[in-house]
């Protein structure tokens, strides 16, 4: 019999991936994630919802006893955008608009720095971070018909 912390420890080394981001994608601590991958932490249902979001494997595949690792049918259908958060940690924020506000209020206050080191964010990221430049020539411009 396989159990979930098997399968997670051999996904681990398999992607090469570090406890710490375990610990971020189930938004325990790195202590947890090592108790968990030894099999002394029991896996909790928000667990197993961000192991499918963090690893992309349907839980089919984690309930599965036999399988250590997943054959391609046990690739969890595309990602969403709930599914990307969930890999970053973010929902595990009691509070995200506090958090946005935090990082907006930083990157705004070392705006040349922050924008020389990454030089590649698109409009939206840019936006987001309060970075967005204004639009020039169209304040009371008059639509053309």
């Amino acid at each position: 019999m396989v159990l979930i912390h098997e399968k997670i420890s051999a996904l681990l080394e398999q992607r090469r991936l570090k406890k710490r981001d375990l610990a971020r994608a189930l938004g325990v601590s790195p202590q947890t994630a090592t108790d968990i991958c030894k099999g002394r932490s029991a896996i909790t249902l928000p667990h197993l919802r961000n192991l499918v979001a963090f690893f992309e494997l349907r839980a089919d595949f984690w309930l599965d006893d036999h399988r250590l690792l997943p054959d391609a049918v046990d690739r969890a259908a595309e990602s969403s955008s709930g599914e990307a958060l969930a890999r970053t940690g973010l929902l595990q924020v009691s509070d995200p608009d506090h958090l946005l506000r935090a990082i907006r209020s930083f990157v705004q206050r070392h705006r040349a720095e922050f924008l020389a080191h990454h030089p590649d964010l698109t409009p939206d990221e840019r936006r987001v971070l309060g970075l967005a430049e204004p639009e020039h020539g169209t304040v009371g411009r008059i639509a053309e018909v």
